[in-house]
């Protein structure tokens, strides 16, 4: 039995096969084709393809023996200055293997997590050391990065995969592993993944173990996501003034799926932009939403604060 991560084993090893960000693909394939790049800056959310496009780039530069001239590093993990001015100086300085390319790679991972000080180490590094190594920054905020390294690379913002990248993979997983997809279980997968296709990776092989026929219900229950039809349920009947049965769809919600309260909200975020209300009601409803969100994130009671959030929504049925 292969219990290889999917994530790992369908990652992609050439920049042609990449999921989406066309974009991107375009003008990484011009860099191997002319052999050299700028330092980049990828940004963009989780799962969509930064560390994939980093890694392909340097087995297409390198072929399979790209590790003796890439160097990676996660930065949340190693964030200080003494990791810039250690392990990537030392890298960057010494001459690269012999090879058709003319300078080694140093990828850092999560660099919006690096501290201010080792930014600014780091910008020093990648200037002196440009024509020996190249730098690959990857970020979820690009606004964290310090505007001096944002002005020496070249940045490619990566966007979540559509529907349609997102079904490509999943028939290509689905032929390879046996497994069956039943009714919308395709659709439930986007909802959860929301374009993440790391996450859509590790629900489907978290599902595949429990059954080869997978449908929507056992795709919500593994990522632990209400359905969006229960969601609004009980949005829809605080709306219509049944707080009793809102109340007992938010603990059925909480009991059948175990969601805690940040949860609930962004998926009650997600279903007021469905309404059919007037478009005032809604923003005064997201603004509501974001209070109650700060509050739970500064440490409030989760069910008391969900609850009275319905209560706003049983409010608003009675505004003119």
């Amino acid at each position: 039995m292969d219990f290889l991560p999917w994530t790992e084993k369908y990652r992609p090893k050439r920049i042609k096969d990449i999921a989406g960000q066309q974009h991107v693909v375009k003008v990484l394939s011009s860099f191997v084709e002319k052999k050299t790049m700028p330092h980049l800056l990828f940004a963009g959310p989780p799962g969509v393809g930064k560390t994939t496009s980093a890694l392909a780039l340097a087995r297409e530069f390198y072929g399979e023996e790209y590790k003796a001239h890439f160097l990676e590093l996660n930065a949340s993990d190693e964030r200080g200055i003494d990791v810039i001015r250690g392990k990537v100086k030392d890298f960057a300085r010494t001459v690269p293997p012999k090879s058709e390319i003319s300078f080694k790679i140093v990828f850092l991972d999560e660099a919006d997590a690096l501290t201010a000080d080792a930014q600014q180490a780091l910008r020093r590094t990648m200037e002196v050391y440009s024509r020996e190594t190249r730098f690959i920054l990857s970020c979820n905020y690009s606004s964290k990065i310090i505007e001096p390294i944002q002005s020496r690379t070249a940045m490619f913002r990566f966007l979540p995969l559509s529907k349609e990248d997102v079904k490509k993979l999943v028939d290509k997983v689905v032929e390879e592993e046996g497994i069956v997809l039943k009714g919308d279980a395709v659709e439930a997968l986007y909802y959860v993944s929301e374009g993440d296709m790391r996450k859509v990776l590790n629900t489907l092989q978290g599902a595949s173990y429990l059954s080869k026929e997978i449908d929507s219900d056992l795709i919500f229950k593994i990522a632990s996501r209400a359905k969006p039809e229960e969601v609004k349920q009980m949005i829809l009947s605080a709306l219509n003034g049944n707080m009793k049965r809102s109340r007992e769809l938010l603990e059925k919600l909480v009991i059948s799926y175990g969601l805690s309260g940040e949860d609930i909200i962004l998926q009650i975020f997600k279903e007021v932009q469905n309404l059919e209300i007037d478009e005032r009601k809604k923003v005064w409803l997201i603004d509501k939403i974001g209070e109650y969100n700060f509050r739970l994130v500064e440490g409030a009671n989760e069910k008391i604060q969900i609850e009275a959030l319905l209560a706003q929504f049983l409010l608003l049925s009675n505004r003119k």
